[in-house]
């Protein structure tokens, strides 16, 4: 494990830090015995938590809570569980940005530097907060909110009728018929499953968000190099780019491994956020018309939700995607006709390999812009319209 952790990277990371550090997610301890069994027994209990609200599902034990409900559970159990999956496959891979994050707050010594690095740091650190904020106080609002509401009831399971509890978790079907006491020993194992289903949510969004505009920031500096390349007249010195090319295949690669530990993640999660703002939107359109105002506050805050993490999705890859073509762009703007022949044909060739700019996709089917937003709303928009046809017919 890397020893040089300043106060620079320390800024930037010391909150993922301590969220993966709780599901054994850290990728500086990945070869820690000890880890890996925290590890193994988070996805323990992620995998008991997804398997608890699918069976709910399945067999629609549940009345007290509607589809829509448990879509949206479903949803966010199967989001943690493949955020505890896939960044320990790719450990190996994030450890390569993780310590090339170190080294770069490390050897940074210039003001400016630190100034550019920082407001990007900044940008990753307030997104993990608010995330962590957020999800937290949501999270406890729905805890207490269930158990303030928790009275014994009798629910119809099969052809005859059991006493049942709420549950933060639907668990109409696995408990059905325990006692108060008991009732309350589950209670709290599902406070812990739903804290760890949060976590995970929350540190693994975060966490790509954060490398992602880490290598942003790298991306900007090494325009910044380029500028002042462009600013000074070189004779046939050809070595000035090379620490420059270098930098750039550096970035390439980290920008690969980004690509490799979450595409397919992003892929699976999009689709689902299309199925649950599809479906939330015909439920708010009905809630409207029913004049049911708490259903109404619950399923636009649900699509708030999910598009606020869409946009932190396509914003991190858009704006990767604007730092490596603005590279091409100041080289061309650079006063190149005052270089010599030598120089001009090593920045062509810098430009034509610039001229593909790095970017991360969903699962290699499309990349994340801008337009990628659009084209989700567009898609769930047309959902919500043949839904909300077919409900009316």
């Amino acid at each position: 494990m890397k020893t040089n952790w300043n106060s620079g990277i320390n800024y930037g990371f010391s909150t993922i830090k301590s969220m993966t550090w709780i599901l054994g997610l850290w990728p500086l301890q990945r070869n820690n015995v000890v880890y890996t069994i925290q590890w193994f027994i988070m996805f323990t209990a992620a995998s008991l938590t997804m398997i608890n609200v699918l069976v709910e599902a399945f067999k629609s034990c549940d009345a007290d809570r509607d589809g829509l409900e448990i879509l949206r559970l479903a949803e966010s159990t199967m989001h943690g569980w493949l955020n505890i999956i896939f960044p320990r496959i790719y450990m190996k891979k994030i450890a390569v940005n993780i310590n090339s994050a170190i080294d770069d707050w490390a050897s940074t010594l210039k003001k400016e530097s630190r100034v550019v690095m920082m407001a990007y740091a900044r940008t990753g650190r307030l997104v993990a907060l608010s995330h962590l904020v957020v999800g937290a106080v949501g999270g406890i609002l729905w805890f207490i909110s269930v158990f303030l509401s928790n009275k014994q009831k009798a629910a119809t399971i099969g052809n005859s009728t059991e006493t049942a509890w709420n549950f933060v978790l639907p668990s109409t079907c696995l408990y059905k018929g325990v006692s108060y006491s008991t009732y309350k020993i589950l209670f709290a194992m599902q406070i812990i499953q739903g804290s760890v289903v949060l976590i995970s949510e929350c540190a693994c969004d975060s966490f790509f968000f954060s490398i992602t505009m880490h290598l942003c920031g790298q991306l900007d500096l090494l325009r910044i190099q380029f500028t002042k390349i462009s600013k000074k007249r070189y004779d046939g010195e050809r070595h000035v780019l090379e620490p420059l090319v270098k930098r750039h295949c550096q970035l390439i690669a980290l920008a690969r491994n980004i690509e490799d530990a979450f595409n397919i993640n992003i892929l699976l999660r999009l689709l689902i956020i299309s199925v649950v703002i599809a479906a939330s939107g015909v439920g708010l359109l009905l809630s409207i018309k029913q004049q049911n105002y708490e259903e109404m506050i619950k399923m636009f805050v649900s699509m708030q939700f999910c598009l606020v993490q869409t946009f932190l999705y396509t914003y991190a890859g858009d704006t990767l995607q604007t730092q490596s073509e603005s590279i091409v762009y100041t080289i061309y703007n650079s006063a190149w006709y005052e270089m010599s022949p030598i120089m001009v044909k090593d920045l062509i060739f810098v430009m034509t390999r610039m001229k593909t700019p790095l970017r991360i996709s969903a699962g290699k089917f499309f990349y994340l812009t801008r337009n990628t937003m659009t084209d989700i709303l567009r898609t769930t928009l047309t959902y919500i319209s043949f839904l909300r046809v077919t409900i009316n017919e």
